[in-house]
């Protein structure tokens, strides 16, 4: 028996390839946590210096042209740490897919090129 998690981050729900992804469109600021349908829940921390009225998610800007591209029209943002959990998950094995795309920066060459994004991914076990 497989066991599925599906979240779009930042975004509605959305079908693709016959799995139901969860919306995300929490719209807390910093420092939050969110749980949602008892399956997942996320925290972010930080404060984006000098705009007390950022926007903790982003909307693309820029024209993908991928498959899925559901997954890449939001985004969701924090300028400290941003971690998702999945609540109790059944014993098992599973299939971790992540799926990325620059939706804030564009690519001419000015402050808003790429190059600027940096995380870290980590998948923790018991």
């Amino acid at each position: 028996m497989d066991h599925n998690l599906f979240i779009n981050c930042g975004g509605s729900k959305i079908t693709v390839d016959g799995n139901e992804y969860e919306e995300d469109l929490a719209t807390e600021g910093p420092s939050f946590f969110f749980a949602s349908s008892q399956k997942w829940a996320y925290s972010s921390t930080g404060v984006f210096m000098g705009n007390r009225n950022a926007n903790y998610k982003a909307n693309n800007t820029f024209s993908l042209n991928l498959t899925g591209a559901d997954f890449y029209k939001t985004a969701r943002l924090a300028p400290s740490s941003l971690k998702y959990y999945g609540l109790c998950l059944r014993r098992g094995s599973y299939n971790v897919r992540l799926h990325f795309a620059e939706i804030m920066f564009s690519d001419d060459q000015t402050f808003s090129s790429l190059g600027k994004r940096i995380f870290d991914v980590s998948i923790q076990v018991s």
